[in-house]
């Protein structure tokens, strides 16, 4: 029995060592505090969101120099930011086709909500008002706040409309699906399809393990994946009992860590302070700086941090 005990012990210091990434380097640490921060996953609601003042406040509160990749597009915001900002288009529509008529509304290019969007946005790219369309849903069925829940095969006429125009001006699409066999068949199809599109997963894809985005990455250059909502955070504002997915309190768990590190030009960084958590938006990039970013090699944080969004984006 007491050898037992002993092995018992043993068996979980040992899981615990592999559980989360070793103590990080200073020069990691000080950097991960510094580092301007590029937020692809900021949202800013056209009902009841922030205004526009409060939004470039927390930004600037928290070293948080570019920001947004989701909708909903706000013109206010786009003044109020500038060069900083990341336009993107499309949520709303989503989210008023859904809620108004339900999921099956979503795959048609002939939907109402969708129509304006179609016949608008190419003159909107030309113009740089967008640069892509996000966050689109197509299967959130365990995943996002209960009544914004769905599931429509992300391959379908709708997305293909929304690829083929973002494809005509090198724009990308932040997609919120969950990994299962068929979004992964859709995924690598639409872009093989569409190859000047970038694709950018939002979460990392809920539900993937670091073997499942390896997947993708290795035989797709034009998907990402951008962190929001993947530590302890966003769990507790939605009170579930649950640890962080990538990251804790204790550090970066090390199969994100190597998938990170080998992979360090299709990460970036996000904050979804979504569903009226907006004044946890310090919170959530306290928690990038303090659990995340600090295991990381300088490097690769500076990549991760604001490079990738620099190139993807073409932001200054």
């Amino acid at each position: 029995m007491k050898y037992l005990k002993v092995v018992s012990v043993c068996g979980l210091i040992l899981f615990a060592s592999f559980s989360f990434a070793q103590s990080p380097d200073p020069k990691s640490v000080a950097l991960a505090k510094t580092v301007p921060i590029a937020d692809v996953h900021l949202h800013t609601y056209s009902r009841n969101g922030p205004v526009s003042a409060d939004i470039v406040q927390r930004m600037n509160a928290n070293g948080v120099r570019w920001g947004g990749g989701v909708g909903d597009l706000r013109q206010d915001i786009a003044e109020a930011l500038g060069n900083r900002h990341i336009p993107a288009a499309g949520q709303r529509e989503f989210a008023e086709s859904f809620f108004r008529q339900g999921p099956s509304t979503l795959v048609a290019t002939e939907n109402i909500y969708f129509r304006d969007l179609f016949m608008n946005a190419r003159g909107m790219f030309a113009s740089g008002t967008i640069k892509g369309f996000g966050e689109l849903h197509t299967n959130n069925e365990s995943s996002g706040p209960q009544p914004f829940r769905r599931k429509i095969k992300t391959d379908n006429p709708a997305m293909r409309k929304f690829y083929e125009i973002a494809n005509d001006y090198g724009g990308f699409i932040q997609i919120h699906s969950q990994h299962n066999p068929e979004f992964t068949e859709d995924l690598l199809r639409l872009s093989a399809d569409f190859p000047n599109t970038i694709t950018i997963l939002s979460h990392c894809l809920p539900l993937a393990q670091p073997d499942d985005l390896v997947n993708l990455f290795k035989q797709r250059k034009n998907i990402m994946c951008e962190m929001s909502a993947s530590g302890e955070l966003h769990n507790r504002l939605a009170k579930i009992n649950r640890p962080g997915r990538a990251y804790t309190a204790e550090g970066l768990r090390p199969k994100w860590k190597a998938l990170i590190e080998a992979y360090p030009d299709r990460i970036m960084l996000g904050s979804d302070t979504c569903c009226g958590w907006d004044a946890h938006y310090d919170e959530a990039i306290a928690e990038i700086r303090t659990n995340l970013l600090p295991y990381l090699r300088p490097d690769v944080i500076e990549q991760v941090a604001y490079k990738n969004a620099l190139r993807v984006f073409t932001l200054q």
